[in-house]
């Protein structure tokens, strides 16, 4: 087995997006290209502020996609080129989180496991879609089951600018999710995947809609070969508590993975436990990828925000209003 399709132990989460006008939606995805969750548990604004207590939110743990123990410790990030970061290329972001627009777009997710009945976080960020109302993350956030069992996180909320069970811009409740047919099929299988990613539908608050009251983050509908200078943003629990914004600056290359030559791959910087989902964010504040996994022996995989992949969960929602 080579390097790039190495089991991993931990998935992730994190957000981020700036408002841009959106490119042109592609043509519509067909079905069989996407899978929307039948339901989902939608909370209204009162029932997600009533279910999410701050002790619920401080208990919840960072998904994880594989049990077995890790054969190697993280790697240290090698160069580390984020200003002030740690030994993994992590820093912390300045607050207040809402007082820059990267930070700001970012968020915190939080979901109830109908497998387990347990709570978990994740990262995610908002994106300007045409309806105003999506938050891209990654597929195993929203997608619990694999192909014998279809189960999907309940009681999902986006935090933005999330502060140590602070939400200064508010509690946005899913409406439902769009996740890769392919993902839908594989599930979470201890392999990170190019298709690990999905669109979240919020609910508005009256007339208020998330991207007109947060931002959001344009998008790249291809974005192969090496990419530098971009950062990611997100809530690592695990190592860092999950209660501070982290960012790290990282140059990127494509990685041979289990799912095709779609990975961006980078040795400068280091995901942990609820990075998932996390916005890998370029100098246009324009989506490249969402953090999938971490491979402790090569560091960090991301999967691309690909034509074949985010373009057709991204139009399904903007075909559906959000």
């Amino acid at each position: 087995m080579s390097k790039y399709s190495l089991r991993l132990k931990t998935l992730l989460a994190v957000a981020a997006v700036m408002l841009v006008a959106p490119p042109l939606a592609s043509a519509a995805p067909a079905a069989s290209d996407v899978t929307k969750a039948p339901e989902v548990g939608a909370l209204s604004q009162a029932q997600a502020e009533q279910y999410w207590t701050p002790e619920r939110m401080r208990k919840a743990r960072p998904v994880r996609q594989d049990a077995k123990a890790a054969p190697v410790g993280p790697l240290d990030a090698n160069p580390v080129l984020t200003p002030g970061g740690d030994q993994f290329g992590n820093a912390q972001v300045a607050r207040p989180y809402t007082g820059d627009f990267k930070s700001r777009v970012t968020g915190k997710i939080f979901f109830l496991n109908p497998k387990d009945g347990l709570n978990y976080v994740c990262s995610g960020s908002v994106i300007n879609s045409s309806g105003k109302s999506v938050v891209a993350t990654a597929a195993h956030c929203v997608f619990q089951g694999g192909p014998a069992q279809h189960l999907w996180s309940q009681n999902l909320i986006f935090v933005p600018s999330y502060d140590n069970n602070a939400r200064p811009l508010g509690t946005w409740s899913a409406a439902t999710f769009w996740i890769p047919t392919t993902y839908f099929n594989h599930g979470n299988d201890g392999i990170v995947h190019e298709d690990d990613v999905a669109s979240v539908a919020i609910q508005a608050q009256g007339a208020s809609k998330i991207t007109n009251v947060v931002g959001g983050l344009g998008w790249v509908s291809n974005n192969s070969g090496v990419i530098n200078g971009f950062v990611t943003h997100g809530y690592p629990q695990e190592r860092y508590g999950g209660q501070n914004q982290l960012r790290c600056v990282g140059n990127g290359r494509d990685a041979n993975g289990a799912n095709g030559v779609t990975f961006l791959f980078t040795n400068n910087c280091v995901a942990f436990g609820g990075w998932s989902g996390g916005p890998v964010i370029n100098a246009s504040n324009q989506l490249l990828a969402v953090v999938s996994g971490s491979d402790r022996s090569t560091n960090t995989f991301y999967a691309r925000a690909a034509s074949s992949t985010w373009i057709p969960v991204l139009n399904a929602a903007q075909a559906a209003g959000f």
